[in-house]
């Protein structure tokens, strides 16, 4: 999927929200701006838009210096989520159904997301989590996806945000119970960009300790097959099917021809106008089928 203009402004907040962090003269300031401005006006709507804010943000992090400004709001949400994380478990395994009570949480938890939204906060997350069983997913879809993992021998599992992953992590421990056979491998990002998820976030939470964790190899926030390593892509290659969560993969991902389910929340206009539905509404789509 190519950015649109809407992907210009949103790549423009994060540059101004860089800026404000950013201890410097104001001429020096504006001059980061202005440099962010001709960068997109070069890009244009040839690339993704997370091509698109990898690039915003490689060149924010050059001229300012600031690696990682999300760094305590990651560890912040990973260490909430990590205090709900037992009793979210005794929910769904008190559940009718807990397929499919592990899979809406792990939609839930893709309103971590500092890169789309500008209003994340504890309060609305715990109000989605409390809600999560009203959620509708596709049931076409679900009960495809769930007759695929119930022959397949490997998944990956492609993460999107830091908090978040420990519901994906929740959910893989579900996926394990219920097809002991299945192997799963998940893919974080290759390097801190917004709040997405990382090896350190992944090994913070214990997620390496139920399955092998991958690191892309880029600072891009979806996953861009030309760029990914060799290593990610052979394990994109050789799963018999792949989970992506979060709208950034679906971007990057679109139209790869693999064989992907991907999960996200519609979190902004672009999005809830293509899927015609309302802001934060869940979608489940299969890559060979959308």
């Amino acid at each position: 999927m190519r950015a649109e203009e809407a992907c210009k402004t949103c790549s423009r907040k994060k540059a101004e929200m860089y800026v404000e962090l950013y201890q410097a003269p104001e001429e020096r300031k504006k001059e980061v701006l202005r440099q962010t401005e001709r960068y997109l006006e070069e890009a244009g709507t040839a690339l993704s838009a997370p091509q698109m804010m990898a690039g915003v943000l490689d060149l924010l992090k050059k001229e300012t210096g600031i690696r990682d400004p999300y760094e305590r709001i990651k560890r912040e949400y990973n260490l909430l989520l990590l205090g709900m994380e037992e009793e979210i478990l005794r929910r769904i395994h008190e559940a009718e159904d807990i397929f499919r009570a592990a899979m809406h949480y792990a939609a839930v938890g893709n309103y971590i997301d500092f890169g789309a939204l500008s209003d994340v906060n504890e309060e609305q997350l715990k109000e989605l989590l409390e809600g999560c069983g009203r959620l509708r997913l596709d049931p076409e879809e679900s009960m495809r996806f769930q007759e695929e993992l119930a022959r397949a021998e490997k998944l990956l599992y492609i993460t999107d945000n830091a908090g978040e992953i420990v519901l994906d992590k929740i959910f893989i421990k579900i996926l394990k119970e219920l097809y002991p056979k299945l192997q799963v491998c998940v893919l974080v990002r290759g390097e801190p960009v917004l709040n997405d998820a990382t090896a350190e976030d992944a090994k913070m939470i214990g997620l390496d300790r139920i399955a092998a964790v991958i690191p892309n190899g880029t600072s891009v926030p979806g996953t861009e097959y030309g760029q990914i390593s060799k290593e990610a892509r052979e394990a994109l290659d050789r799963a018999d099917l792949c989970f992506a969560k979060g709208q950034g993969n679906f971007e990057s991902l679109r139209e790869c021809g693999k064989n992907i389910y991907y999960l996200f929340l519609c979190k902004c206009d672009l999005f809830v106008e293509r899927f015609q539905v309302e802001r934060l509404t869940p979608a489940f789509v299969n890559e060979l089928r959308t």
